[in-house]
């Protein structure tokens, strides 16, 4: 399962970045790319497919091996921001056909900032905890979040790239769905500068007021779907972005998902190792520029 995973990094996520080079660089990093892939593109396309043998031997579901967390542990004494309580706002009362109807990417951005009553409702629409599950103790037996995750296993973190949120400092955060917070990560003037350049200097990124990173932690999912466990991930992500697309359009803030990045780049930006988790999808959001909406 290992090297599965390691060929689906360089093969799938560190290949989505080749797309914004011209044809001769791109010729060169798809050579690379090659070079450095230890999985045939036909063994790769298995993911889209799903495994076509029983999966449930390599399951870990009863093998003993501790379940692993569904949320990036954080330390007690890093700073929080508390996000508003999604019932407590009034964001997000379009009707979900006419938000359907009106979705569309929004690929340069205005100036004005996102308010943190906004920014705190995006989250919620994407990762955050619709209800819990406890048995006759009080303990929690399962978690349901805004978006699907088979098995309830939710391989993916939140990151964001904060540029224009009113009252938050430039930097990087990390969403805690179960406290719906704000993990500061790092306060850091210039991330939006590096992130751009990681995307090859994009213009939605680099105009966006915020850019949504999720990351993939594999083992998540791998620990009760073994080879299944790729393709859901990817469908995953899907489901999470296409969430924020429907909860930005409610309240009139536009988004533009990215898949050109220098995979490596992004990793090392985030704080990530790039093996048992790495970043796996962008979307830029912002206020719309006039003509742009």
């Amino acid at each position: 399962m290992n090297r599965v995973r390691s060929g689906l990094v360089v093969g799938l996520f560190f290949g989505m970045g080749i797309g914004a080079c011209d044809s001769k660089t791109r010729g060169k990093a798809s050579e690379r790319v090659r070079e450095l892939n230890e999985i045939p593109m036909e063994q790769l396309r298995v993911m889209l497919k799903g495994y076509p043998g029983d999966w449930r031997s390599a399951s870990e579901v009863g093998s003993g091996k501790q379940e692993p967390v569904l949320q990036k542990e954080a330390p007690q004494e890093a700073k929080r921001i508390t996000l508003q309580a999604p019932g407590l706002s009034s964001l997000g009362e379009m009707p979900v056909r006419e938000a359907i109807a009106a979705r569309r990417s929004a690929r340069q951005f205005s100036e004005a900032p996102i308010s943190l009553e906004e920014l705190g409702y995006l989250l919620w629409a994407t990762q955050g905890v619709t209800g819990i599950e406890k048995d006759d103790d009080g303990r929690i037996l399962r978690q349901h979040r805004a978006a699907p995750s088979a098995g309830g296993r939710y391989p993916l973190e939140t990151y964001l790239c904060i540029q224009r949120v009113e009252g938050i400092p430039k930097g990087l955060y990390r969403y805690l769905p179960a406290e719906h917070a704000l993990l500061v990560v790092r306060e850091d003037e210039g991330l939006l500068a590096d992130i751009g350049a990681a995307c090859y200097e994009s213009a939605s990124a680099k105009g966006a007021a915020v850019i949504f990173i999720w990351s993939a932690t594999p083992y998540r999912t791998e620990w009760k779907y073994a080879y299944l466990a790729h393709r859901m991930i990817a469908m995953e992500a899907g489901h999470v972005c296409e969430n924020l697309y429907l909860a930005a359009e409610s309240c009139r803030i536009g988004v533009c998902a990215l898949l050109s990045y220098h995979q490596p780049r992004v990793d090392q930006l985030l704080g990530l190792d790039g093996r048992d988790e790495f970043a796996i999808y962008l979307a830029c959001v912002g206020k719309a520029a006039a003509g742009d909406q």
